[in-house]
């Protein structure tokens, strides 16, 4: 750990003690703007921890600035959740940073030769899973069915290459991945339920935890699997 990486784990800390005190003084302003910096000071650590292991490491460095940085873009568009079209282009950015991850975890099936039982029973189950939480949601329009099912089947790709490298490496980094996308899986369910039905009073925070710690998580994967 070099002076600029402590400096960044101490302003990381001081950001989540602001962030945990303005939710509970619900200072709205301090509280958005503290959601806003948690994941690129952590980005910023990350990427600084991965550049310790140049030139192998120079590819998930690559991934994780891309994801990362269009996480914070969505987070900082979703802070302005009164303003329709940034709450929707946040919702979309989101997106490609699933897709970001996928691109660097996909190469899991080029490396182990996945059964095709387990390929068609975990379908089923993703797919058993959209169906209950469209039921759950009640009589949307077709739009809001069609981002939850294209939010959760990408997030469910990327769960599932989460759960083939732990079935097959049952290391560290593989249980750190598993557990960022089972946590990103769980909070689309959520979202388009709370949207559609519960309207839950706190919604924004156990979002914004939820989004925050699978990120953090999936990026710690990465940094486990090449130390």
């Amino acid at each position: 750990m070099t002076v600029t990486n402590w400096i960044l784990l101490s302003a990381l800390i001081i950001i989540i003690v602001f962030l945990i005190v303005s939710y509970a003084l619900k200072k709205k302003i301090l509280m958005k703007s503290c959601e806003c910096l948690v994941i690129p000071v952590f980005g910023a650590l990350n990427v600084l921890l991965l550049r310790n292991y140049l030139p192998d490491s120079l590819h998930l460095i690559k991934v994780s600035i891309t994801a990362l940085s269009l996480l914070t873009v969505s987070t900082i568009f979703i802070s302005f959740e009164s303003k329709k079209i940034l709450r929707i282009l946040g919702r979309l950015i989101s997106l490609s940073s699933i897709i970001c991850w996928i691109y660097l975890y996909k190469v899991i099936f080029y490396i182990h030769r996945v059964p095709l039982w387990l390929i068609i029973s975990m379908s089923a189950l993703y797919l058993a899973c959209i169906i209950i939480t469209i039921i759950l949601s009640g009589k949307q329009n077709l739009q809001f069915y069609g981002l939850f099912a294209l939010s959760f089947t990408l997030s469910s790709y990327l769960h599932f290459c989460s759960l083939i490298f732990l079935c097959y490496e049952k290391s560290s980094a593989s249980i750190l991945l598993f557990s960022g996308a089972t946590l990103y899986l769980i909070l689309h369910a959520f979202h388009f339920i709370n949207q559609a039905k519960l309207q839950f009073k706190h919604a924004g925070v156990i979002r914004f935890c939820l989004i925050s710690a699978s990120q953090i998580l999936i990026a710690c994967s990465n940094l486990m699997m090449i130390s």
